[in-house]
């Protein structure tokens, strides 16, 4: 019995191995082998990856400079002909400067680069500059972004010129103050710092300081009318030392002013100008608009930072005969 069944098993065996003998005898592909014999194509090969960076270069002085161009930069590894990325400049969210740019391969390596300039950068705020760089049939996609920077203002002296100057000028007249047009920082333009910071008592000194130039950019530092419904009129106030000439409810013109000094303060109230008097008289009064029992507006010198009159309202010399020139009789002028 047991001879039997080992012969049967032997037949089993020698059938299942001569099988594939018999099927390429007949021209019959073997199983689990191509058709014909032949080796699978190729895969086609896939998109290059992408690694995207992207910054924003330092002007001379570190961070951007304020009114200048900023440059962002980037890098795209590895390098594949052809490809660009989308470039954003953000303020606060929302795009200053966008613009499509080529990228071109840094010479001797496997590394493509870009770049972009912006626009004169003047606001103030936080910035940022994003890149996309668009998936292609070449290479995938990738994004990237820089580090937040915010500008930085320059501080301006006596004699500075340039475009700087000139803003910071138009930014002074904008709210009521009495710089000089131009691109040079005169010492009228310092007597008008000075002004600014006496209304929103700082330092009483002519020092333009980055911050205040952020400042006026803003917006900041008006002079609050109390009187906005008087016409065409003057005010003094006596607690910040400056003098207003004010039309249609707004300043016009501030400057700096010393009052009575605590021994011969100059009386508060509501008063009319009621006569000029041009050039200098015995006292060194200088342009004088009279308007209370002998007390006047005049220029004068020294015109300190503190009250030091024996009553009037001291001005620059050199602003004494614009400020004459502005003035009517009949008009109001409030100390306050």
């Amino acid at each position: 019995m047991k001879v039997r069944m080992l012969a049967a098993m032997a037949l089993v065996i020698a059938a299942s191995v001569s099988l594939p003998a018999a099927a390429a005898a007949q021209g019959e592909d073997p199983p689990g082998e191509p058709p014909g014999g032949e080796e699978p194509p190729p895969e086609e090969p896939g998109p290059e990856p992408a690694q995207l960076s992207v910054w924003v270069k330092r002007s001379a002085g570190g961070g951007t400079a304020a009114f200048k161009r900023a440059t962002a930069v980037g890098r795209l590894t590895p390098f594949v002909p052809g490809q660009s990325v989308r470039v954003r400049f953000l303020r606060a969210g929302k795009s200053v400067k966008r613009k499509t740019v080529p990228v071109r391969r840094v010479v001797g390596t496997e590394q493509g680069r870009f770049k972009l300039r912006s626009r004169r950068l003047t606001k103030p705020g936080r910035y940022r500059v994003r890149a996309l760089k668009p998936a292609t049939s070449e290479q995938v996609g990738a994004r990237a972004r820089s580090k937040r920077f915010k500008l930085r203002f320059p501080a301006l002296r006596q004699g500075d010129r340039g475009r700087a100057v000139a803003l910071f000028s138009k930014l002074l007249r904008k709210q009521g103050y009495h710089p000089p047009p131009g691109r040079r920082f005169s010492s009228a333009t310092g007597r008008a710092v000075l002004a600014y910071r006496k209304v929103n008592r700082m330092p009483r000194t002519e020092r333009a300081t980055p911050g205040i130039f952020e400042r006026l950019v803003r917006g900041k530092g008006e002079f609050k009318l109390r009187h906005r419904g008087a016409g065409r009129h003057v005010e003094v106030d006596v607690d910040r030392q400056v003098m207003v000439l004010a039309a249609k409810g707004k300043p016009q013109h501030i400057f700096p002013i010393s009052s009575g000094h605590p021994s011969t303060p100059s009386d508060h109230g509501r008063f009319r100008f009621y006569r000029r008097q041009p050039g200098y008289n015995s006292v060194r009064m200088y342009y004088s608009v009279y308007y209370n029992r002998g007390e006047a507006i005049h220029g004068y010198d020294p015109v300190p930072t503190y009250p030091a009159s024996h009553g009037c309202v001291r001005s620059p010399i050199p602003d004494a005969r614009f400020i004459y020139d502005w003035v009517k009789l009949g008009m109001r002028i409030y100390v306050y």
